[in-house]
């Protein structure tokens, strides 16, 4: 592991310093049952490197991440029979993240679960208002 911070949660979960109930792991990342779940198998999938949101997210941490959520998606998917699977990630307080190590939730979804299930939108811009904005994003992308 590159970066461990000593005084956060999840790195003490993927050092094995505290316990969690893990369900996968491979060498970049680890998955464990969330112990405030939304829904039955709610699961937190974090890296093992110490990277505190999505802002600060190297691309080879991205794919470990992401293959682990996949596999585990799929596992969720047959042993619970879900219906669906929301992907969560917030990055910063406004957001809604409360530990700050980049993590996703994995959330299995079933019908008539009573959760929110779309977002509703504030507003309808019309083409030339997201054209706009999107060439304001656009002009701060470097080479990526």
């Amino acid at each position: 592991m590159e970066h461990v911070d000593y005084n956060c949660i999840f790195c003490a979960i993927a050092a094995e310093r505290v316990p969690a109930s893990v369900i996968y792991e491979n060498a970049d990342a680890v998955a464990f049952m969330d112990i405030r779940p939304i829904t039955e198998g709610h699961v937190l999938v974090i890296p093992r490197k110490h990277c505190r949101n999505l802002l600060d997210f190297d691309d080879s941490c991205a794919r470990g991440v992401m293959h682990a959520a996949r596999v585990v998606a799929r596992a969720l998917r047959v042993a619970l029979n879900a219906d669906g699977m929301n992907l969560f990630q917030s990055s910063e307080r406004a957001a809604g993240q409360d530990v700050f190590h980049f993590h996703f939730h994995l959330v299995p979804r079933f019908q008539g679960d009573g959760l929110m299930s779309r977002w509703h939108a504030r507003s309808h811009p019309t083409h030339d208002e997201l054209e706009a904005v999107a060439a304001r994003i656009r002009a701060h992308i470097k080479g990526e």
